[in-house]
C-alpha cells in the first residue's frame, strides 16, 4: 500500500496537461470509487503539495481527529472533530477527517499536520463543494487537504464505524504501467437530458454526435486500445452499439474520438422514440489489462418525456436534479439561474413554468418557508447564431413571469412553479427560461453533469446565470449546469385560454430610480401601484410602446409593491416589484 505522499518525477511535466486528480475510496469494495471533491492548492496561498503534477498522491486510512472540545455542532456532529484546537490524538500515518462549522480550514489542517496526520479531509456541513480559503495557517499545511460535501461524507463516516477506510487523493499519471481512462469534461453525451417527446417525432429531429478523448495515464504505450459506445432504451434493450477501435496513445498522451476525425462514432438517431429513460456508456479498453479501471466507463441518461425541456438529469420523479448549490461570491441584489430553449419545432409547445431547487446555509440559520422567487421567461432576441458571438444580453424581451412563495421549509427539493399564465412558443426562437431570487443568503441547485465538450462542440447556450443584472453564458462552468427545467405541453391538445389577464412583468427588479413595464399589450393604460399594506403609493396613465413603458420609481420608498396595470382594451395585469 501506498503510505506517503510521492512524487514519481520520470514521466516529465509533459504529462501534467493530461493529468487527472481523483478522490478514490480505496476499500472497502462496497464503497469503493471515485467521489467529487476540490482541494487546496498551492496557488491558492495553500503550502500544500500541488496536484497537478503527475504522480502527487497520497493514499491511507482514515481516522477522526479529536481536540477533547464537548458537545455537538448544529449538525448533530462532536464538536472535537471539528479540529479547531490542538488535537489528543495521534494521527501518525492517517488521513484525518474533519468536520466543518467552525474556524478557518487552515487552522482544522495545521492541528491534523501537528498531530501526524499525512492528509486531512474536511467534510461539509451541507450540499455543495467549495473552495477553501487558506486563512492564517494555510502557507504553513505542507500535507494535502481534500474538501468533500456532505453526502459524500455521510458515506464514508457511516463505513468507518465498521472498520478501515482507505481513500486515495491526487494524481494517478503514471502510477501504472497499463492505465488508460475518459473524463467527464472531454466526452460528448446527449445533447439535453429531459427532451420533450413533442420534439423527438424522427431521427432528423432528435439526434446527437457521440465521441470521447481517450487518455493514457500509465507509462506503457497502447497500441490497440478502443472505445465502445453502447445505448439502451427505456427496456434496457440496446439500441446503439458501436466501436472505435486499434487506438495507438504512447504513454502520458491522449486519442480523440470525434466527429469527422479519422477515429469516431456514428451520431445516434432513432425513427422514432419511446418515452422513457435511455443510458449512454462509454467504455475504454487497453491491450491487456487495465490496472486502474475507476475511470475506464462513464455513463449520461436523457428521458423522452411528455413535459419537461431540462439540460440536468432527470430523477427517478422525472424531475430535474439538483445536486449542489451554488451563489455567486460577491452578488448584492439578483441572482438567476436560466435554461435556454431552442428549437425548430417549439411551436408544438406551450411553456407553463419552472421546477428548481434552493437551498439556506445552515449557519444562517433561516428556513426557506415564505421565501419569493421571481420567474421569468424571456424571448432571447439577440442576434448571434452560436458562441463564436458573444450575446450582448440586451435583448431579451419578456413573454412570461410570475412569484413562487415556498409553502414549507423544502430545503434542496425540486418544487414547481407556474407562470401567471401560460404562453404559446415559436419555433427558431431562443427562449431564456430563469428562476431569481433577491435573498444574499440563498443557494441555488445545480447539476453534476458535464457539458463541456457538448458546449465546444455545438456552440450554444444552455444555462446561464445572471448576478446583479449581468448575465454569464457559460454560467458558473460548463462542468456545472443549472438545475433548472421548463414545463412544456401540447399546444394543440390543451391550447392556451383566453383570459382578462396578461402576463406582464417589471426590470430591472429590484428597482432603484427607473423601472421598466413590459406587457404584451398596446396603448393607453392605467396603473396603481400599491404597498403591503394595499395603501395606494401611486396612481397614474401610461402609454404602452411596444409592450413597454418606463415609470419614475425615484419618489418611491424601498419595499415590496404590487403593480395593477388595466388596458384600454379591458385586460389586467398584476405583478410585484422590490424598491431597493
Amino acid at each position: 500500500m501506498r503510505k506517503t505522499l510521492l512524487f514519481i518525477g520520470f514521466l516529465g511535466m509533459t504529462l501534467m496537461a493530461h493529468s487527472q486528480v481523483i478522490f478514490a475510496v480505496q476499500s472497502p469494495s462496497n464503497i469503493a470509487g471515485n467521489y467529487g471533491f476540490t482541494w487546496a492548492p498551492p496557488s491558492g496561498g495553500w503550502g500544500t503539495p500541488d496536484f497537478l503534477i503527475p504522480g502527487t498522491y497520497v493514499e491511507d486510512t482514515l481516522m477522526f481527529v479529536d481536540d477533547s472540545t464537548s458537545g455537538t455542532n448544529p449538525q448533530g456532529n462532536p464538536v472535537s472533530a471539528e479540529g479547531c484546537n490542538p488535537l489528543v490524538n495521534d494521527l501518525t500515518g492517517k488521513i484525518a477527517v474533519i468536520y466543518r462549522n467552525t474556524c478557518e480550514f487552515g487552522t482544522k489542517a495545521m492541528n491534523a499536520q501537528n498531530a501526524g496526520a499525512v492528509a486531512c479531509i474536511i467534510i461539509n456541513r451541507e450540499p455543495g463543494l467549495i473552495n477553501m480559503g487558506a486563512g492564517a495557517e494555510g502557507a504553513n499545511v505542507t500535507i494535502p487537504v481534500a474538501f468533500v460535501e456532505d453526502a459524500t461524507g455521510a458515506t464514508i463516516v457511516a463505513e468507518m464505524a465498521n472498520g478501515p477506510v482507505v481513500v486515495l487523493i491526487g494524481n494517478k499519471t503514471g502510477l501504472f504501467s497499463d492505465d488508460a481512462g475518459l473524463t467527464p469534461s472531454t466526452t460528448l453525451i446527449p445533447r439535453r437530458a429531459g427532451q420533450p417527446a413533442l420534439l423527438s417525432q424522427s431521427a432528423t429531429e432528435f439526434n446527437f454526435e457521440l465521441g470521447a478523448r481517450v487518455y493514457n495515464y500509465g507509462i506503457g504505450d497502447q497500441t490497440s486500445a478502443s472505445l465502445q459506445a453502447v445505448i439502451t432504451d427505456p427496456t434496457g434493450a440496446t439500441v446503439y452499439d458501436e466501436t472505435a477501435a486499434n487506438l495507438s496513445i504512447v504513454a502520458g498522451d491522449s486519442v480523440d474520438v470525434y466527429p469527422a476525425l479519422a477515429n469516431n462514432l456514428p451520431a445516434f438517431s432513432q425513427a422514432t422514440y419511446a418515452p422513457g429513460t435511455y443510458t449512454l456508456t462509454y467504455t475504454v479498453t487497453v491491450d491487456t489489462t487495465d490496472e486502474y479501471v475507476g475511470d475506464n466507463t462513464l455513463s449520461s441518461t436523457f428521458t423522452i418525456n411528455d413535459s419537461i425541456w431540462s439540460y440536468a438529469q432527470l430523477d427517478s420523479a422525472g424531475m430535474p436534479q439538483a445536486q449542489n448549490f451554488y451563489r455567486p461570491s460577491t452578488n448584492n441584489q439578483t441572482y438567476s439561474i436560466c435554461t435556454v430553449l431552442d428549437d425548430a419545432n417549439a411551436n408544438r409547445l406551450g411553456a407553463a413554468g419552472v421546477y428548481f431547487a434552493a437551498s439556506t446555509s445552515a449557519a444562517s440559520g433561516l428556513a426557506l418557508t415564505g421565501e419569493e422567487m421571481a420567474l421569468y421567461l424571456y424571448k432571447w432576441e439577440d442576434q448571434f447564431n452560436d458562441l463564436t458571438v458573444a450575446p450582448t444580453w440586451d435583448m431579451l424581451t419578456p413573454v412570461a413571469d410570475g412569484f413562487y412563495y415556498y409553502p414549507a421549509d423544502l430545503q434542496n427539493q425540486t418544487v414547481y412553479a407556474p407562470f401567471n399564465q401560460a404562453v404559446a412558443l415559436e419555433s427558431n426562437q431562443r427562449y431564456l427560461a430563469c428562476v431569481q431570487t433577491v435573498n444574499t443568503d440563498l443557494y441555488l441547485g445545480f447539476d453534476g453533469t458535464d457539458y463541456t465538450w457538448n458546449v465546444n462542440f455545438y456552440l450554444q447556450p444552455q444555462t446561464p446565470i445572471e448576478n446583479d443584472g449581468s448575465y454569464f453564458s457559460s454560467g458558473f462552468g460548463l462542468d456545472l449546469t443549472a438545475g433548472v427545467g421548463l414545463h412544456v405541453f401540447d399546444v394543440a391538445n390543451i391550447g392556451i385560454e383566453e383570459t382578462s389577464t396578461i402576463p406582464g412583468m417589471a426590470y430591472p427588479n429590484p428597482a432603484n430610480e427607473l423601472v421598466n413595464i413590459s406587457l404584451n399589450a398596446e396603448g393607453n393604460a392605467s396603473l396603481i401601484v400599491t404597498d403591503i399594506t394595499g395603501k395606494t403609493v401611486l396612481s397614474t396613465s401610461i402609454i404602452l410602446e411596444n409592450g413597454k413603458s418606463a415609470i419614475d420609481f425615484s419618489s418611491i420608498q424601498s419595499g415590496f409593491y404590487t403593480f395593477n396595470i388595466t388596458t384600454e382594451s379591458g385586460k389586467n395585469s398584476q405583478f410585484n416589484v422590490v424598491k431597493n
